[in-house]
């Protein structure tokens, strides 16, 4: 028997020998197993398909183009809905005529009622029915070929509080002018229970709602009874009560 060599005089195969074989990994086997040697355990894993990273940036393109066309489309058919209308340059006051240089031509969509650039010339020389700011829209109902006061009319302008006119007045409805006592007056029980009708008729030329200060009014009304019922406004002793346009019959 040979004594044992010292592991440094080994050759680097014969430690490989001596100490076993490394071993490698087989793939589809468990860590470290061969498939060779019996006894050892084989487990074979499935293999998973990769996606392309190409697909994920060709899917994100095609999702921009999308929505790229989408937004298009609907930009096209928001110009596409609006028409020319006719606006208002500066402002006009209820009774003044309409000139040339009162109108402006723009776009827009959703105005019912807007008077449309072709229809220029008729606008030309009407009467502003209420007062008209820049900007404003035109529509066949702030503009009137009659002037304004007409024949027997007066224009009369006044400032209520809520408690004393109805909200939402619009141009040409039409309202009964009530005298009554002035604020913080109790006044007596035959003055509330008979109030004086100043105008039995008064129709609503303009109608502006001011936050906190009720609404401002232009009213005409009849040539008899205008001058009283200046008088009555000056004073702070008038409400409005709202009819039928077309009257009580």
């Amino acid at each position: 028997m040979h004594p044992r060599e010292p592991a440094s005089s080994r050759s680097f195969s014969d430690r490989r020998s001596w100490s076993g074989e490394r071993r490698h990994h087989y793939p589809g086997t468990r860590c470290g197993a061969d498939p060779h040697v019996a006894g050892e355990a084989v487990i074979a894993w499935p293999r998973l398909a990769r996606v392309p990273r190409r697909y994920g940036q060709w899917a994100g393109a095609v999702l921009f183009v999308v929505m790229a066309v989408l937004l298009a489309g609907w930009f096209w058919q928001e110009r596409d809905d609006r028409v020319a209308v006719l606006a208002v340059t500066g402002s006009v006051a209820a009774g003044e005529e309409i000139t040339a240089d009162d109108l402006d031509v723009i776009e827009v969509s959703g105005v019912n009622g807007a008077i449309r650039r072709a229809d220029t010339a008729s606008v030309v020389g009407s009467t502003a029915a209420v007062g008209l700011v820049d900007g404003q829209v035109l529509t066949h109902a702030l503009i009137t070929r009659d002037p304004l006061p007409g024949p027997g009319e007066r224009v009369v302008g006044l400032q209520l509080d809520p408690t004393r006119a109805p909200a939402r007045l619009l141009p040409g409805d039409v309202v009964i002018v009530v005298a009554v006592p002035p604020a913080g007056d109790p006044s007596t029980a035959s003055e509330l229970d008979s109030p004086d009708v100043l105008a039995n008729r008064a129709t609503v030329a303009s109608a502006e709602l001011i936050e906190g200060a009720g609404t401002r009014l232009t009213l005409l009304v009849p040539n008899a009874v205008g001058e009283r019922v200046t008088a009555y406004i000056a004073a702070g002793r008038v409400a409005l009560l709202q009819a039928p346009i077309g009257g009580d019959g």
